[in-house]
């Protein structure tokens, strides 16, 4: 049998327990041997392969709608943009023009993000300043955060040396979690991340909490689904790329929210002597 227990880091660990009669060689009974066997290699290696068939199955969909889709596309937004052009007096047509360019294109980011989802993700470790890439991340949201008066928070517990990671990957992962906690407040709400130590690792974990609508607990186990979205303008490929990306680093999401009072993405980084998938 298994059982899970909760790590003190917030993580989850699976132990095997196999229990068996001991006994003399004159049958006598002495006891009990119970053997505990640490599950967490396997159950990723399993998990490995069979995100590497998923990926694989996905990867061959994939190239073929691109193909088929993005072909038909390009004719659709090229006759767009000639009657754009050709029929600048007439304002109706020229808002119908602009609109099939805009879904024309929208089509294409659709297009791009599920090549994105199923291509193996290539990581690039190099030394990084995790004070830095924060900031830096932050700056790119603040006008979105603005406009609807979002205060944001940063909350560096102690300064941290550089560590060996993928930088644009793990920057993209950062702004998708910006993006969506500001969708999910209303004005004068609070984005607040946090940089702090994971003492159990020695690695790093980085806090995004906001003060949204919340995650109820029937989509919580499936906001990393690909194509599942409670937005009515989503993909619902963002997340799961995020962890694809945050896997692939060889770190982990844990995620606590309640409906009405926010959601806390918690990402923790791998110890630096652990070697990132290249």
């Amino acid at each position: 049998n298994e059982i899970e227990f909760a790590l003190e880091d917030g993580r989850r660990a699976a132990v095997e327990v196999i229990a068996t009669r001991l006994h003399d060689e004159d049958g006598k009974f002495l006891g009990f041997v119970f053997l505990l066997r640490d599950m967490r290699e396997i159950h990723a290696l399993r998990k490995e392969i069979l995100r590497n068939q998923r990926l694989a199955a996905v990867g061959r969909l994939a190239a073929g709608v691109a193909h088929e889709i993005r072909n038909p596309l390009s004719s659709i937004k090229g006759f767009a943009t000639y009657f754009k052009e050709r029929y600048q007096d007439i304002p109706q047509d020229q808002q119908t023009a602009t609109i099939m360019i805009q879904e024309v294109d929208r089509l294409n980011r659709v297009v791009s993000q599920l090549l994105e989802f199923a291509r193996p993700i290539n990581i690039k470790p190099q030394p990084t300043n995790l004070n830095s890439l924060i900031d830096d991340s932050i700056k790119l949201i603040e006008n979105q955060a603005g406009q609807k008066d979002i205060a944001i928070k940063t909350v560096i517990s102690n300064p941290v040396p550089e560590i060996m990671i993928d930088p644009d990957r793990l920057n993209q992962v950062l702004l998708n979690f910006y993006l969506n906690a500001i969708e999910s407040m209303d004005t004068g709400g609070e984005l607040k991340v946090e940089l702090s130590s994971n003492s159990e690792t020695e690695g790093m974990a980085i806090k995004i909490s906001d003060t949204g609508c919340g995650i109820t607990p029937e989509d919580l186990p499936k906001i990393f689904d690909p194509y599942y979205t409670t937005k009515s303008s989503g993909t619902g490929l963002g997340l799961a790329i995020a962890h694809n990306i945050i896997e692939a680093i060889g770190g982990q999401i844990l995620v606590e929210s309640r409906p009405g009072r926010g959601t806390v993405f918690r990402i923790i980084l791998p110890e630096p002597d652990k070697p990132q998938n290249a």
